[in-house]
């Protein structure tokens, strides 16, 4: 059993260099036999296709973030500075460790489909929905503590803020050179931080006292 795990592992390894170098398109089953250093047909005693290959490799992505959000919300005090850190973990992953968030925009492209088909991917639709519940009870710690003061369904928040941070962390980047032609204070790590920054604002105060979607 542990000569197989290694295996698996030693198939995913190769695997996901060629497909952080070559492109999941570009890269065929054949090499990645031949990376591994075995027979191709050994790969399908693994994995059924190369999409359940590829979100084998989806699986660390996936565990990376998690852990990230785990570590930056050791200390915090409140739902808001958890919800805020998560925030700012997801944002640190784009940067730390860039093929895997490719990854996770890539799955993130596919339209959900709830007949979900094979172990790799129903594993990973398993751990981005605990992702997402992580980000749901935060915004429901928040609103129980007093620190989030928007009284909207935590679940519909979760699924704004999802949005609009991939948003921000794909834009910032590719558009920081745009930005800068009209301010050298703008760049990609500053626009990040400062959405966060905003974000926290905006749900520890509200927007306006009359607004009916802000607690009392």
């Amino acid at each position: 059993m542990k000569n197989k795990a290694i295996k698996r592992n030693s198939i995913i390894d190769s695997a996901e260099e060629l497909f952080f170098t070559k492109g999941y398109r570009a890269t065929s089953m054949d090499q990645i036999a031949k990376k591994a250093e075995v027979a191709k047909g050994t790969l399908y005693l693994y994995f059924n296709n190369k999409k359940e290959l590829y979100y084998a490799v989806g699986n660390r992505a996936m565990d990376c973030l998690k852990d990230m959000f785990i570590e930056e919300t050791i200390n915090v005090k409140d739902g808001l500075e958890r919800l805020t850190s998560y925030a700012r973990a997801f944002l640190k992953f784009r940067v730390k460790h860039p093929n895997y968030y490719d990854f996770i925009i890539d799955y993130q492209s596919e339209r959900y489909k709830l007949n979900k088909q094979g172990k790799e991917i129903n594993t990973t639709y398993a751990d981005s929905a605990q992702l997402f519940k992580m980000i749901i009870n935060s915004i429901k710690e928040g609103q129980a503590d007093g620190s989030i003061k928007i009284n909207i369904e935590p679940e519909l928040l979760a699924s704004v803020l999802w949005c609009e941070i991939c948003g921000i962390a794909q834009l910032a980047e590719f558009r920081e050179q745009f930005f800068f032609q009209f301010s050298k204070d703008i760049t990609a790590e500053n626009i990040r931080e400062e959405f966060v920054h905003l974000t926290g604002e905006y749900m520890r105060y509200g927007i306006a006292s009359g607004d009916l979607s802000i607690a009392e």
